[in-house]
């Protein structure tokens, strides 16, 4: 989709920071659009939020695609990004949009995030216990992943109807 593979890492780690930022600063505001309007039906809520969802499905998919395209981060990290993400979009929306107060708690839960984040992507208590980290080598890892239980699965129904 996008063949970025000239350009030096860092710059995929700019564009998904980015197409992620993209998707889920849509995905933020759909979910606050319909809050001024009281007296809204479910359809008319869902009319004005669906747009959102399609601009974040869309950048969200080609943040994915750079993540995975580039072994940038695990699925478990995409995990870790959309929550901190997310919850900054949310403490940003709750302060200027909601004019709602941000508390200490709300900060130091930040901070827990990040932390955890932290220990994942540089595999902090791995190295500390001197455990072994998992490194895929093949770009297609989960392709092939796939492509083996669907054998699987065959194997074991042609099994089955041979018997």
């Amino acid at each position: 989709m996008l063949d970025l593979k000239t350009y030096p890492k860092f710059v995929h780690y700019i564009l998904y920071g980015f197409l992620f930022i993209l998707g889920q600063s849509a995905a933020m505001w759909g979910l606050f659009s319909t809050l001024p309007y009281k007296n809204l039906t479910m359809w008319q809520a869902y009319k004005m939020a669906i747009p959102f969802a399609w601009l974040d499905w869309i950048f969200m998919t080609l943040a994915i695609n750079v993540g995975n395209t580039y072994d940038l981060v695990t699925p478990t990290q995409d995990t870790f990004v959309l929550i901190i993400v997310q919850f900054t979009l949310l403490l940003i929306i709750n302060q200027y949009y909601l004019k709602q107060d941000i508390f200490r708690s709300d900060i130091i839960a930040f901070f827990l995030i990040l932390v955890g984040f932290f220990i994942s992507f540089f595999h902090v208590v791995s190295k500390m216990l001197g455990l072994p980290i998992h490194k895929h080598h093949d770009d297609h890892v989960h392709h092939v992943t796939k492509l083996k239980v669907y054998e699987a699965v065959a194997d074991k129904n042609r099994i089955k109807v041979e018997l």
